[in-house]
C-alpha cells in the first residue's frame, strides 16, 4: 500500500527515508529552540515535493510534532497569556489558510523569504526596545499573528520578542509555541483537506513524518537544558536567515 502511495506522489523510498531523517532532526531543533521547526522541515522537503505540496504535508506532520512537544512541556504553559492570544488569533488562522490555498507557489516562496528575512532584525529591534507585554497586548497582536501564521510557516517567530517581553523564557517558549501550533496546524490541515491541496496519500506521508518527530522532542528538551540562552538565540537566527535565502532562491 505504501509503495502505491509513494508512486502516486512521485517519490521513491530513498527520498522518503531522507524526509524521515529530516523530520527527526528538525523536531530536535524545534524542541530545542521553541521556534522554526516547521520552517526547517519545509526547507528540507520542499525540494522533493515542491512548496505548494510541502506546506500541507508539513502542517499534518507538525500537528503530531506539536502534540508531542505539548506533552513534554505541558507544565510550562502560561495560560493567562495563551488563552487570550489563541482566542484573538484563531479567526486569522482560518482566513490565512484560505488565502494560502489560492496563492501561486512563487508568491508563497517570496512571502516566506520576506517573513524570515525581516523576522531576525525585527526581533532584535523589539528586544532592544525592551517591549513589555500584558494580556491586552497579546489580544492586539493576535489577529496579525493569526493571518500571518495561516499564510506562512514559522510565524511563532514574530511572537518571540513579545513572549520575552512578558517574561517567558526557555521551556516556557517551547510550551507556548507547541500549544499554539497544535491548534494552528490542525486548523490548516482541515482547510487544506477541504481543498485540492491535501489528499489521502499526502495525509499518510504527513502522519509518517509526524511520527518521526516524536523522539526528536525528547532529544530537543535534553539539549535545551544544557545550552546557554545566547547560543540558543544565535542558532535560531542563523537557521532563519539561511531559510530566507533558500526561499528567495526557490522563487527566482
Amino acid at each position: 500500500m505504501l509503495s502505491s502511495i509513494l508512486a502516486e506522489i512521485g517519490i521513491t523510498w530513498p527520498l522518503l527515508y531522507v524526509m524521515a531523517v529530516a523530520a527527526f532532526a528538525t523536531a530536535v531543533f524545534h524542541s530545542f529552540s521553541g521556534f522554526a521547526g516547521a520552517l526547517l522541515l519545509l526547507i528540507s522537503i520542499a525540494p522533493i515535493l515542491g512548496i505548494k505540496v510541502a506546506v500541507p504535508v508539513v502542517s499534518v506532520a507538525i500537528v503530531v510534532s506539536n502534540i508531542t512537544r505539548l506533552y513534554v512541556f505541558w507544565r510550562e504553559i502560561h495560560w493567562p497569556i495563551y488563552v487570550p492570544l489563541m482566542i484573538a488569533s484563531f479567526p486569522g488562522m482560518i482566513a490565512g489558510a484560505f488565502i494560502f490555498v489560492y496563492l501561486p507557489a512563487d508568491t508563497i516562496a517570496i512571502l516566506l523569504g520576506v517573513f524570515m528575512a525581516v523576522s531576525v532584525p525585527g526581533r532584535r529591534y523589539l528586544e532592544k526596545k525592551d517591549v513589555k507585554m500584558g494580556t491586552w497586548g497579546f489580544v492586539a497582536v493576535g489577529p496579525v499573528y493569526g493571518v500571518v501564521s495561516g499564510v506562512t510557516m514559522g510565524a511563532g517567530l514574530m511572537l518571540a520578542p513579545f513572549f520575552l517581553g512578558a517574561g517567558l523564557r526557555g521551556a516556557q517558549l517551547a510550551a507556548m509555541t507547541a500549544a499554539l501550533g497544535v491548534v494552528l496546524n490542525a486548523t490548516k490541515t482541515v482547510v487544506f483537506g477541504a481543498s485540492p491541496l491535501l489528499n489521502f496519500p499526502l495525509i499518510i506521508i504527513g502522519l509518517m513524518l509526524g511520527l518521526c518527530t516524536m523522539p526528536g522532542a525528547v532529544v530537543g528538551r535534553w539539549l535545551l537544558r544544557r545550552t546557554s540562552v545566547r547560543l540558543h538565540t544565535l542558532l535560531i537566527e542563523g537557521v532563519i536567515l539561511a531559510g530566507a535565502v533558500f526561499f528567495f532562491s526557490q522563487a527566482l
